[in-house]
């Protein structure tokens, strides 16, 4: 937990705990765009969601988001990470019924119990002094009071989730818990994809593919959906300007002389000081100390690695200057004139005026780009999913440093919240760096039947064909049957058979973030030869026993597969309770998916009792189906 460190470590962390609040308070300056209404300009007294019989306003759930950041805030500068939860719009909706809940129950809350928890939660460690350092990142923009209350009434709202018993967890859990880790199950695999089965489909009466149409001409594609979707998704197009950061530095480091890196060792000589088994504050209070300077390495010690370093700074901030001089000087202020242009025209609107303003025509930043040594290219509209996978920016993350976290192209661009025209910056975790704007945001639109009559027909047709390839799987499932229930051969019925690697029902999460590399959730294996397996072949493939012959669709179910046991390696009692065993892993793994499941049965109950419909979607994220898009 941070504060254990906090407590064990805390004169050498609290240092370290700074400069990584930095960073979190720079993100955090984010939130007024965050929060604001978005492209539209609606109003922040629209109506988000009604709880308990009466309407909640943005501007309500604005209010709250504005509280948790102030906690989260302060609570990464004390301790390096922000505990209090997201402020996305479902998260706040949550933090609206749990505090309904506080309120009902009389928790305290005010500055006086945000105080005394502050206390508590650093074993005594707070005191006037590290309180007012901590505060004083937030340049008096609020009151120590305010924090205090804002911490009080987020911790009691974190503590209604906490109100139930620790759930029972039996011997049978964690053996189960373990066996989905490490029983290892292969199969025999054929396939029977639909689109093999076309040519025995006659085409669709022009009446069939209308009333098709008219069917899922509102519905958006979905990939994993074995209906389709006519409806276009929301796309966006976006100016990319592009560095290798590396291949830069490299070119740098070649032409570094001796004296720039004499230069820069003498002005970064406190940064190469030698190795004491003592620490530095030993004699802190001895006057005597300052007397002796501290022991640094050579120049010739360091030397090495200084050109790599130099060449890396040398770098990244001749991109940060000429990144700048972009965006000064063409990219913000053509999106102040866009933007301006726009008000007075939405304006004029509402008021049923004329007016002279007209949107600017884009700027080409071709030119520029060239002449500063970027990469320049325009993208072709993208929906979501394209975007997800395009060119090298897909992968790269908002901020100057790879590999920090930020939203990817994607995420961003597709954010209703990031206007058009609004320069961002990126970095993949080769060091390439991004400067993009989105230049085009299209709705979501229904295509006339004329113009996709080609694919409703398509569409049409693989719907009549899913039960010929189920019934062809079904035929020769029970053929296997008839022959002992296994698939020995490397073909069969004019068809390859598949054997898959032997793999366990669940592997170990990816670490989480600030949580000292604990591993997240569990999460389903992939089968590199199944692609988009979805829980009906989950369900069968790790159903398998010797003798056993199954059939299941991929997830969309395009594709029918007929499967038998290949190999099955079990996972033991013997094993687990072994002494070199991990038993009690397994047991925490447990205890963790059945708390997890605890508090979400709980959520459930208190949005029920608020009246939050089970199907409620936050806008921003019914923004992904319909206007705009997370």
């Amino acid at each position: 937990m941070p504060f254990a460190v906090f407590r064990r470590h805390q004169r050498k962390l609290l240092a370290v705990f700074a400069i990584l609040a930095m960073f979190g308070f720079v993100l955090a300056d984010s939130l007024p765009r965050l929060l604001s209404p978005g492209n539209g300009g609606a109003d922040q007294n629209s109506v988000v969601v009604e709880l308990y019989n009466k309407p909640v306003y943005r501007s309500e759930l604005n209010e709250m988001a504005v509280q948790r950041n102030n906690a989260n805030r302060f609570m990464e500068a004390l301790a390096g990470s922000p505990i209090f939860g997201d402020i996305n719009t479902r998260s706040i909706v949550d933090a609206l019924i749990l505090q309904h809940e506080a309120n009902a129950l009389k928790m305290p809350t005010g500055p006086d119990v945000g105080r005394e928890w502050l206390k508590q939660a650093t074993s005594g460690q707070m005191n006037r002094e590290l309180f007012d350092a901590t505060m004083s990142r937030f340049a008096n923009q609020v009151s120590g009071e305010q924090i205090l209350s804002d911490i009080a009434n987020q911790v009691r709202i974190a503590k209604v989730r906490q109100l139930l018993a620790s759930p029972v967890v039996t011997p049978l859990d964690v053996y189960q818990t373990y066996r989905d880790q490490n029983e290892r199950i292969s199969a025999r695999v054929v396939a029977f994809p639909v689109d093999s089965f076309l040519d025995k489909v006659a085409e669709p009466t022009p009446a069939q593919a209308q009333a098709f149409y008219e069917k899922y001409k509102d519905v958006l594609p979905d990939p994993t959906q074995d209906t389709p979707g006519f409806k276009i998704p929301r796309q966006v197009r976006a100016e990319v300007l592009s560095i290798d950061g590396a291949a830069l530095a490299k070119s740098i480091e070649s032409r570094l002389t001796e004296a720039e890196l004499r230069t820069y060792y003498e002005n970064h000589k406190a940064d190469y000081k030698k190795t004491s088994e003592l620490p530095d504050d030993l004699f802190a209070n001895d006057p005597r100390a300052l007397l002796t300077p501290p022991q640094v390495q050579s120049f010739d010690d360091v030397r090495a690695y200084l050109p790599a370093t130099v060449a890396e700074e040398k770098a990244q901030a001749e991109i940060v200057e000429k990144f700048g001089k972009l965006k000064d000087e063409a990219m913000i202020p053509f999106a102040d004139s866009y933007h301006d242009a726009l008000d007075e025209i939405t304006e004029a609107k509402k008021q049923g005026e004329k007016t002279k303003a007209a949107l600017p025509k884009l700027n080409d930043l071709k030119a520029l780009a060239k002449a500063e040594g970027f990469m320049h290219e325009v993208t072709p509209l993208l929906t979501r999913a394209q975007a997800e996978n395009y060119g090298e920016i897909h992968d790269a993350e908002v901020g100057l440093t790879p590999g920090s976290g930020g939203r990817k192209f994607a995420a961003e661009f597709f954010d209703s919240k990031t206007t058009l025209f609004e320069p961002v910056e990126f970095t993949d975790i080769l060091r390439r760096r991004f400067l993009a704007r989105k230049i085009e945001d299209v709705p979501p639109r229904v295509p006339s039947f004329k113009e996709i009559q080609s694919e409703v027909n398509l569409a049409w047709k693989l719907a009549q064909a899913r039960p010929l390839a189920e019934k062809a799987a079904n035929q020769l499932a029970e053929e296997v049957r008839k022959s002992g229930g296994s698939i020995k051969d490397e073909a069969i019925g004019g068809h390859k058979v598949i054997t898959t690697p032997p793999v366990p029902k669940l592997e170990a999460g990816f670490p989480l973030a600030n949580q000292m590399f604990q591993p997240g959730p569990t999460r389903p294996v992939e089968f590199p030869q199944i692609p988009n397996a979805g829980e009906l072949f989950r369900d069968a493939y790790f159903g398998l026993h010797a003798g056993q012959v199954a059939v299941a669709p991929d997830e969309p179910k395009n594709v029918y597969y007929v499967l038998t046991l290949g190999q099955q390696i079990p996972a033991t009692f013997g094993t687990l309770y072994a002494p070199n065993g991990e038993y009690f892993r397994y047991r925490f793994e447990a205890e963790r998916n059945a708390q997890r499941r605890q508090a979400e049965d709980w959520m459930t109950h208190l949005r029920a009792t608020a009246g939050l419909k089970k199907d409620w979607v936050p806008n921003d994220e019914q923004d992904r189906n319909t206007k705009t898009a997370e």
